[in-house]
């Protein structure tokens, strides 16, 4: 079960979202019921789940229903990476992993610094030496390292919605963007190219999120601006 949205933050997103000059976007590592879960009452407020693998706009006349950013046509590699992961998870004690529909997780946070630094430098050699000719990006977070596609990532979902906005709402005013992962470096690049950005790059004991990997990515259309 999803921790709830707290009351202010689901205010301050109602309130940005209620004004039809601006688009606002939560985009996550979260898989699709948790981000149902979480921020489904929040009219027309758009979502992305796994990253931007999926997802969708909350149209309040209509269901929630997530589409596809691109079709994966191999998961072959999923197989491969799995065992691979466990493998290490079988040996780290504290460690443990997470599969989703587009990707592969091993989490250490839990286990001793210096160990679980060592073990996942080591996971990344392995991995980058097995899957050397596999269209596959491997993050090596702060206490994770994640295996997914190439071109499934938070900057290529940012990519398509600004361009979505432009070609039905036109020339954006300014863009707002935040996020304190390492998953959001992809996203900040998309944005830092487009000439009406204003990126926050906040450290992690500073972080402003929305929960855990929540980030807000919110324009402001022609017509006016808020955030």
């Amino acid at each position: 079960m999803t921790n709830p949205l707290s009351e202010p933050v689901a205010n301050i997103l109602a309130d940005m979202c209620a004004d039809p000059c601006n688009t606002v976007c939560v985009i996550s590592g979260r898989e699709r019921q948790q981000m149902r879960e979480k921020f489904g009452h929040i009219p027309n407020l758009w979502l992305a789940a796994e990253n931007g693998y999926y997802y969708a706009w909350n149209v309040p006349t209509q269901p929630l229903e997530f589409a596809k950013l691109t079709e994966v046509k191999d998961w072959g590699w999923k197989a491969t990476v799995l065992d691979i992961i466990k493998s290490y998870k079988e040996r780290t004690d504290g460690s443990f992993v997470v599969e989703k529909d587009c990707s592969v997780r091993w989490f250490f946070r839990d286990v001793d610094t210096d160990f679980g630094i060592k073990e996942s430098n080591e996971l990344v050699a392995h991995l980058h030496t097995i899957l050397e000719f596999v269209p596959l990006d491997i993050i090596h977070g702060k206490d994770y390292v994640e295996v997914r596609p190439k071109g499934v990532d938070k900057g290529a979902f940012a990519k398509q919605l600004l361009q979505n906005i432009e070609r039905k709402k036109g020339e954006i005013d300014f863009i707002f963007c935040m996020g304190d992962s390492q998953t959001d470096e992809d996203m900040f690049r998309t944005i830092k190219e487009h000439p009406k950005d204003a990126v926050l790059e906040v450290p992690s004991e500073e972080a402003l999120t929305v929960g855990v990997e929540e980030h807000i990515l919110c324009d402001g259309g022609t017509e006016g601006v808020a955030g």
